[in-house]
């Protein structure tokens, strides 16, 4: 059993980190928290936001891909997400140009 508590401690730790990530972006305004679960933590909580991450599977164990993947993406991906959100809220809220 003992074995267990440094492991336990340890995504403790990551929790920890990926929360304070999340908040830091969600209060920096910038449009990249749905990657760390901001819709998750506004509709179920704090609780259902750390059983959420408690479930997936982390990088180590994901199981490697066969086909290639080209990273080339970033700065461009973010501003086509926040283009994107804009355009759906004006939508939304029947604004006008």
């Amino acid at each position: 059993m003992p074995a267990a508590e440094p492991a336990a401690a340890e995504d403790k730790g990551r929790l920890v980190e990926r929360y304070e990530e999340l908040r830091r972006r969600a209060l920096g305004g910038e449009p990249d928290g749905f990657r760390l679960g901001l819709a998750v933590l506004q509709r179920q909580g704090l609780a259902g936001w750390l059983r959420t991450w408690g479930e997936l599977v982390t990088p180590a164990e994901r199981p490697k891909s066969t086909v290639p993947v080209v990273s080339n993406t970033g700065v461009a991906s973010d501003m086509v997400v926040a283009v994107l959100a804009s355009m759906t809220l004006a939508c939304a809220t029947g604004a006008r140009p």
